[in-house]
């Protein structure tokens, strides 16, 4: 994961975050709005811990979180 700046964000994560609150992101030449359309997002994540950081909630309510038992065989 992307190493947290001083106030605790991380900036990759803040600017897919963007995306999915907005639906797009300023152009810095022209100081426009991008509106991206078509697009999916797909992500997996494990549990805090083992290299793994903690995600803020900021950034999963915009998922699903799908938990389920292991199947027998």
């Amino acid at each position: 994961m992307p190493k947290k700046e001083v106030f605790g964000a991380q900036p990759p994560i803040e600017l897919l975050r963007q995306y999915l609150d907005h639906k797009g992101w300023y152009n810095r030449r022209d100081l426009s709005f991008m509106k991206m359309e078509d697009i999916i997002i797909l992500a997996a994540m494990g549990p805090p811990g083992g290299g793994r950081t903690f995600i803020t909630n900021r950034i999963i309510r915009h998922f699903n979180i799908i938990g389920y038992t292991e199947l027998s065989d």
